[in-house]
């Protein structure tokens, strides 16, 4: 058996988030996010495990964390996924959105499809847990989620997160998140 401590590791798994407000009427859009992302120890669990084939380990779509008060401290986020979106309560809240669109590749410069990007677009959204999404409710986080079962949260498995400045979500424009892996090797 090969000592797993002396295989060489991915000189860089770095991933990045891109929120945009897109008018739906026109398809202008703007950027109001760009932030690179933490993964997670569930997100090593489930990178091994679609390596290995196992369909479950498949990115499925995205928590989006709100809050609807005018002032607040964001969760901490750590790679211990130690502040789970399930035990949210109001004033805070998500939503758990499946992807919109298929997987896309990108590719670096001397890499071919070495970065994948999932996007989930918010045109109407229930809230999964917590107080309820209106049209104050105030962006502030998003996860990449795997499941194993669509119809079972409890399921889920994050593959990363991260939290920026808070976005007022305006039910005007689309929301359409954009999360980036990248695989960059020594």
């Amino acid at each position: 058996m090969a000592n797993i401590e002396n295989l060489s590791a991915a000189k860089s798994l770095a991933g990045f988030v891109q929120v945009w407000q897109v008018d739906p009427l026109t398809g202008d859009s703007l950027l109001v996010v760009d932030k690179q992302n933490m993964i997670l120890k569930g997100g090593a669990k489930l990178l091994s495990r679609a390596i290995g084939g196992d369909p479950a380990a498949k990115i499925w779509g995205m928590y989006i964390g709100y809050n609807n008060d005018t002032t607040f401290i964001p969760k901490d986020i750590d790679v211990d996924y130690s502040h789970r979106f399930t035990t949210y309560s109001a004033p805070f809240g998500y939503l758990r959105e499946p992807l919109t669109f298929s997987p896309n590749f990108l590719s670096s410069p001397g890499y071919v499809d070495n970065t994948v990007l999932f996007s989930t677009m918010i045109t109407s959204a229930n809230k999964a847990g917590g107080a309820e999404f209106t049209e104050d409710s105030k962006i502030y986080e998003v996860a990449l989620i795997a499941t194993e079962d669509v119809n079972d949260p409890t399921k889920d498995t994050v593959f990363s997160r991260t939290n920026f400045n808070p976005v007022q979500y305006n039910a005007s424009y689309n929301f359409t998140i954009t999360w980036g892996i990248r695989i960059l090797l020594p």
